[in-house]
């Protein structure tokens, strides 16, 4: 296998070949790869989307002969249900899952040449405004459980947010919040801030350690036990359930030009 496609709901992204080792990220359904390196049950890949390196249980994937090239939906609505043609009991997608030769008219689509359909619209017509929209995305994942690794509805961590939450509005972000402070324009302060800017927080090393989306009123969305929205100010952001600072601010990143 050289190319390869993700036709499970989720797929676990390892740092080593066996079952307990880290998940470092995750592949939502309809993301493709290219492998690396061969090692038993294991593939090491590198992601199409992202570059992101890591193993997964060849079980879990598809082999393709080559990256597909057709027509791609991303899935913009909250949890979606799509059944395998002859199957009976659906797949669960997540929002930022990729759906290649989508049909709207009989709701269905085909990947890895397998057609599904789906049960619930997989794009929900949002706002015309990007920044709008990004907030919109993000509230689809209030309440979702932290997971460290995770970038689905099911779990999430702070950086996987970021990053499928701006995958679904065709802004592409690296993997990890160290990384993804190096992209866009410094904000200077948060008052000068607008919906959908980043804000990133860094530990008493001086290391990017967290980041979350800013929504109206200087308040930001980012997960932290769960995804939540708490307040932010030129120190950090303030947790209304402690009443105390959890994270200090180090700066404002501006990714959305419009």
């Amino acid at each position: 296998m050289h190319t390869g496609q993700v036709c499970q709901s989720i797929v676990p992204l390892r740092r080593e070949p066996f079952d307990r080792s880290e998940m470092v990220s995750q592949l939502l359904f309809g993301e493709t790869f290219r492998v690396v390196e061969d090692y038993k049950n294991w593939l090491r890949i590198n992601t199409t989307f992202d570059s992101y390196e890591g193993w997964i249980d060849r079980k879990l994937v598809t082999a393709l002969e080559e990256l597909p090239s057709s027509s791609l939906h991303t899935v913009t609505n909250h949890i979606v249900r799509a059944t395998k043609t002859g199957e009976k009991f659906p797949i669960l997608l997540s929002p930022g899952s990729d759906l290649y030769n989508y049909s709207a008219a009989n709701h269905s689509f085909t990947i890895a040449n397998r057609s599904y359909t789906l049960s619930e619209l997989p794009c929900i017509n949002g706002t015309k405004n990007v920044r709008d929209e990004i907030i919109r995305l993000a509230s689809l994942y209030i309440n979702t459980p932290y997971l460290w690794g995770g970038r689905s509805a099911f779990g999430i961590d702070c950086s996987g947010l970021v990053q499928v939450v701006l995958k679904m509005v065709g802004i592409t972000m690296p993997r990890d919040a160290y990384q993804q402070v190096s992209i866009g324009e410094t904000i200077d302060f948060p008052s000068m801030a607008a919906p959908g800017d980043l804000a990133f927080f860094d530990n008493e090393e001086g290391a990017i350690i967290h980041v979350g989306i800013i929504a109206d009123g200087l308040t930001i969305i980012h997960s932290s036990g769960y995804v939540r929205i708490d307040k932010l100010d030129q120190q950090g952001i303030f947790n209304v359930d402690t009443n105390s600072y959890s994270h200090k601010l180090r700066v404002i990143k501006r990714v959305v030009k419009a």
